[in-house]
């Protein structure tokens, strides 16, 4: 408590704050977090009250136009359409959306996930085979959701059996130009800059939305599907791929927060209500309760599961599948802790951790469904870049998460001479390596980050929106609360520093936290609650926190989240 850096993310930009203020009449601590995030006043209107309508076309892909229409003239020929996904939620809603998409307009559809063990990652010439044989039928299109990008020998196989193969995904292209019908992937094109940020479902959703356009600009069909419909999808696998909340995306999860809420899927009823989430979900319910449940799927089983569970035509194999997830998450959340632990102690005792900025972690036999988790929570507990490996034989198999400011699959590249396969996104990859190069490879990494930041940009840090007085953080605050949102990765929740509290009184509460109210200098009061922190009312104090409605029993109060503490000084 306290030993964080605190920093403030609208420094610099006064004369935003006072212009959205003067021209825009709204509070100074809203002011405050809208120029923290680079919005002024002429975007301000558009950044509150943005719809669906807003969302950009998306024939503006190349491509986009031979891909519908193949697509439809698949649907008039009664020819059978394969959707190759992946074993992560991003790639599970993807394949749920598009198939949905489809099979409501008339298709022929069949979907295949690998298994993470048996086949690996991606569209590989191998998992084209196991998909095409578990096909019902022979297909003449395969469509690729989140992945496919970089799988030019599947994508000639497919051509050599007379299959037409439409790409769409979000991972960074190599430099090999593949022989796809029609690629859509913004980060192939410059010019699709606003669309970098979308996730593999984000991307489906874009060919879906143009399916539909060209449909009924044709005559052909579409007229009975919505497409605010599948938004649940998209919010699913757009918050759980960890893609920024900011334009495109942040419409796309507004949306379909509504949509989610609505519970139209007896496969998203089941699991909200297996996941013990209240009706009132939020993104932060997508990250912590049903993604992880989705995963556990693919993690320690067969993703098909979590796949059946979202397609789930009635509640009673909705519950089915549901219960399958969870069983499955309770054994990862068991095999995760105790890697975890493992990894921790040969971390900690590496003599030269201390003076390290990246985090190598690596053990026989680990098991590789969770250790994208474990490293995730290296990078996260100790705000370092993170690999963590699997040896199994003479291959280790790993997966990295990293920090701002780190692009992985830039570091990848420059030790891409040790490797034997990497993938990715900048903050999250895959990759493989003979065991005999660990130790090489830990040497090089920790040089390639080096090069890119400094022992002062690993210090753990808050970053806040502003100084303020509890007197503003009221009912004028409040109501414009909600338009900030969805808050999630890019887009995080208002947070603000508010100095000399004192505390008048506190209440029971579990051992380790600290629940009351506090007062400032002016006379004011709050609620607080601290998790994880003990607050001594002895004291004044200087706090970072996150203002919210408290609602119990049906009674609302306004209440700060503390999240770092530290005494005034006087």
């Amino acid at each position: 408590m306290g030993t964080k850096l605190w920093i403030c993310a609208c420094d610099g930009k006064e004369n935003i704050i006072l212009d959205l203020i003067r021209r825009k009449n709204i509070p100074r601590a809203v002011a405050m977090y809208l120029a923290a995030r680079g919005i002024n006043a002429e975007e301000v209107d558009h950044y509150f009250n943005n719809s669906f309508a807003d969302l950009t076309d998306p024939y503006r892909f190349p491509g986009m136009d031979v891909a519908v229409k193949r697509l439809w003239q698949a649907i008039r020929n009664r020819e059978r359409i394969l959707i190759h996904g992946d074993y992560d939620t991003d790639g599970i809603t993807a394949t749920s959306l598009l198939s949905w998409v489809l099979e409501k307009n008339g298709a022929v559809v069949s979907s295949f996930l690998p298994h993470r063990f048996d086949d690996g990652y991606g569209f590989t010439p191998e998992s084209l085979a196991k998909a095409l044989e578990t096909a019902p039928s022979p297909c003449k299109v395969l469509v690729t959701v989140d992945c496919g990008i970089n799988s030019c020998p599947a994508v000639a196989d497919a051509a050599s059996k007379g299959i037409d193969v439409i790409i769409t995904d979000h991972h960074e292209p190599g430099e090999e130009s593949s022989p796809a019908l029609a690629i859509i992937n913004p980060k192939v094109h410059k010019e699709l800059a606003d669309m970098h940020q979308l996730s593999g479902v984000g991307v489906a959703f874009k060919l879906a939305h143009a399916f539909i356009k060209y449909g009924r600009d044709n005559n052909l069909g579409g007229y009975a599907t919505e497409m605010q419909d599948v938004l649940d999808f998209v919010a699913l696998g757009t918050v759980a791929d960890i893609v920024p909340l900011l334009g495109e995306n942040r419409i796309l999860v507004k949306y379909g927060m509504e949509t989610l809420r609505k519970q139209l899927r007896p496969g998203i009823r089941a699991l909200i209500e297996v996941a013990h989430v209240d009706a009132s979900i939020t993104p932060s319910d997508i990250t912590f309760k049903l993604a992880p449940r989705i995963n556990a799927a693919g993690r320690l089983g067969n993703a098909i599961s979590a796949l059946e569970l979202l397609n789930a035509s009635n509640i009673v194999d909705a519950y089915k599948f549901a219960d399958m997830l969870e069983t499955f998450n309770q054994r990862r959340q068991a095999k995760e802790q105790e890697i975890f632990s493992e990894a921790k102690h040969q971390v900690e005792s590496d003599p030269f951790f201390d003076k390290s900025i990246t985090i190598t972690a690596a053990g026989e036999g680990w098991h590789q469904g969770v250790i994208g988790i474990v490293a995730s929570r290296f990078a996260r507990d100790y705000n370092r870049p993170a690999i963590v490996l699997t040896i199994q034989g003479d291959e280790a198999h790993g997966s990295g998460r990293s920090i701002p400011g780190v692009n992985l699959i830039k570091i990848l590249a420059k030790c891409s001479h040790l490797l034997t396969r990497y993938g990715g996104h900048p903050m999250a990859v895959g990759l493989g390596l003979h065991k005999s190069k660990i130790k090489e490879f830990q040497k090089e990494f920790e040089e390639h980050v080096r090069s890119e930041i400094s022992p002062s940009d690993i210090v753990d840090s808050i970053s806040y929106d502003g100084v303020v007085d509890l007197a503003e953080l009221q009912d004028e605050f409040f109501a414009l609360y909600p338009k900030l949102g969805p808050f999630g990765h890019g887009n995080p929740q208002p947070t603000y520093r508010i100095n000399h509290l004192e505390i008048i009184r506190t209440f029971p509460i579990k051992a380790g936290h600290t629940k009351g109210i506090v007062r400032d200098i002016n006379g004011d009061t709050s609620d607080f609650i601290a998790f994880n922190m003990v607050i001594d009312p002895r004291t004044t104090w200087d706090v970072v926190a996150l203002p919210h409605i408290n609602e119990y029993y049906g009674e609302k109060r306004r209440q700060l989240q503390i999240i770092d503490a530290k005494p005034s000084i006087v």
